[in-house]
């Protein structure tokens, strides 16, 4: 691809809210789908995203920049990191996670 292709979070492709107020935001640049997530105290993959498919745990590959927050990831094999503002992650399928603390987490993930 040549030149600069710009996308906002501002005017997203896709928007999936969960009950609690939480978000996801996606944009798509060329091949590459990008999500900002804004997940609020108490929110976990069990509760919001579980109910809507039949995988036991999450089975998506992320690589994840976490801007604001904290957030746990438990994976199948009892791994458990948590993540904070600042911190990078590449995270393997089967992985439960969960804001941790009384601030929103906001993620960026492609």
């Amino acid at each position: 691809m040549a030149g600069i292709e710009r996308r906002s979070f501002n005017e997203p492709d896709e928007v999936y809210p969960t009950d609690d107020g939480s978000r996801t935001e996606i944009v798509q640049v060329g091949d590459t789908v990008v999500m900002r997530s804004v997940m609020k105290p108490g929110w976990s993959w069990e509760q919001y995203i579980k109910p809507m498919g039949d995988d036991p745990s999450c089975p998506m590959e992320h690589r994840e920049v976490i801007l604001s927050g904290r957030i746990r990831y438990l994976m199948d094999d009892g791994t458990e990191v948590v993540g904070q503002a600042g911190d990078y992650l590449e995270i393997s399928p089967g992985h439960l996670a969960t804001v941790v603390g009384d601030e929103s987490c906001v993620t960026i993930d492609w």
